[in-house]
């Protein structure tokens, strides 16, 4: 689970900003949407929403933990001199050469299902690594496991007496992380490679417009029966799912573009095999079979979501998603972020980051205040703050937040000039006739 991340000069963050998911006081207000990773110290919320005009900043936030899992999980591939994926703030001439920084607090179940906090933060620039390291909480002081600073190389870096049990000092050019370099090593201790894995496997990606794919979902019969009773409940009209295998698998090749890796190859090609079918009873009590591209765009964005969040919730794992209700009823939107704040089925500390413009979401029913976030524009740079940021004693737990959000009383809306659009419609050609 994320507890907190900061981000410093990337894309539109200018200064350093804190988006945090830690919960200071639990208090009564839907207790049941807060983790406790590590016993009953530190509680994290399950799930947070974040709100915002468009170009506000919403998606560079998200965007900012893929550019974290980047530097993480590929930079170690990187060849002496390739240049690292370096976004800066590009309003200001300063920082255009200062360097992007990243720091993340986190829970990770380490080799005895134990989960352990960590805090791991990097500085980069086009070209170089400036700054990374990494610690952890064995009580409750922290204790290094590494440290990298500006003239480190991997002769020099230093680690913690508790970094123990495998090879530590590994070769890396300056544009690679430590961490990436370590994490994807065999013969790197244990601790280590487990915090890679956190970032590699643990945090999902989910884009407005893309499809999201489980493969080889269909190769369970448990998930498959889990999938059609979720559709089935939701009032799709699906009664059931059917998988049959394709016979001839040579079309779908002849598309996939040239160049992709051998094991995604593969493994895209094992979905493949597969074609989908859902059955539909018709008015006498019959079942009629429906190919996928029957289906309405929702429910099939719907369909291919349901694995990945059955996935997500039974491995404890991160999604992110980028608009939240793309191309889906607010209702199926309210049901998934039900779905992680319900300790009956977020069972494995799961958690749920997302963006939205959907303000029924926004409501004391389904969110605390502390799990609702807004992004800003200030003199050209996004600001985060949060709704538990206001007046406690004027914004309470049972305030209508998402009427008060509509009437601005909370910023983060668009600023539309209506009357200076309707200038625009009206030419002075326009002006001469009316006048003749």
């Amino acid at each position: 689970m994320i507890v907190d991340f900061t981000v410093t000069n990337f894309r539109s963050i200018q200064d350093e900003q804190i988006f945090s998911l830690y919960v200071e006081t639990a208090g009564t207000h839907l207790s049941e949407n807060v983790s406790y990773p590590a016993g009953d110290k530190i509680g994290v919320l399950k799930s947070a929403g974040i709100y915002g005009a468009n170009a506000s900043g919403k998606s560079n936030l998200l965007l900012a933990f893929r550019a974290l899992q980047y530097i993480v999980v590929n930079s170690g591939d990187l060849k002496e001199g390739n240049a690292i994926a370096y976004e800066p703030y590009l309003l200001s001439e300063s920082n255009q050469v200062a360097p992007t920084c990243f720091e993340i607090e986190f829970f990770v179940p380490d080799i005895e299902n134990k989960s352990l906090r960590y805090r791991y933060s990097v500085a980069f620039t086009a070209q170089k690594i400036v700054e990374e390291s990494l610690f952890f909480y064995p009580t409750t002081q922290r204790a290094m496991i590494f440290n990298r600073t500006i003239d480190d190389t991997w002769e020099t870096i230093r680690f913690g007496s508790l970094y123990k049990g495998g090879k530590k000092r590994l070769p890396f050019f300056e544009n690679n992380a430590y961490l990436s370099k370590a994490g994807n090593s065999a013969d790197a201790p244990p601790m280590i490679r487990e915090v890679y894995n956190f970032f590699r496997s643990d945090l999902g990606f989910i884009d407005p417009n893309g499809t999201t794919i489980q493969l080889n979902w269909f190769e369970k019969d448990e998930i498959v029966k889990q999938v059609e009773g979720i559709l089935s409940a939701v009032d799709t009209g699906i009664s059931k799912v059917i998988i049959q295998e394709r016979e001839n698998l040579e079309p779908v090749q002849l598309w996939l573009p040239h160049g992709i890796p051998e094991e995604f190859k593969r493994r895209f090609l094992q979905h493949e095999k597969y074609k989908i079918l859902f059955s539909h009873q018709t008015e006498i009590g019959n079942h009629r079979p429906f190919e996928l591209q029957q289906e309405s765009d929702g429910t099939r964005r719907f369909f291919f979501l349901v694995p990945v969040l059955i996935s997500i919730l039974t491995a404890g794992q991160v999604l992110i998603m980028d608009e939240l209700e793309s191309r889906m009823h607010p209702f199926m939107a309210e049901l998934i972020i039900k779905l992680f704040n319900d300790p009956r089925v977020n069972k494995h500390n799961a958690q749920l980051i997302f963006s939205t413009h959907n303000i029924n979401l926004m409501t004391p029913e389904l969110l605390r205040r502390d799990q609702i976030w807004f992004t800003e524009k200030q003199q050209g740079a996004t600001k985060f703050y949060s709704l538990d940021d206001f007046d406690k004693k004027k914004v309470k737990p049972q305030s209508p937040f998402n009427q008060w959000y509509a009437e601005g009383r909370f910023g983060a809306i668009p600023n539309i000039n209506y009357q200076g659009i309707v200038e625009l419609f009206n030419t002075p050609e326009d002006e001469h006739a009316e006048k003749t």
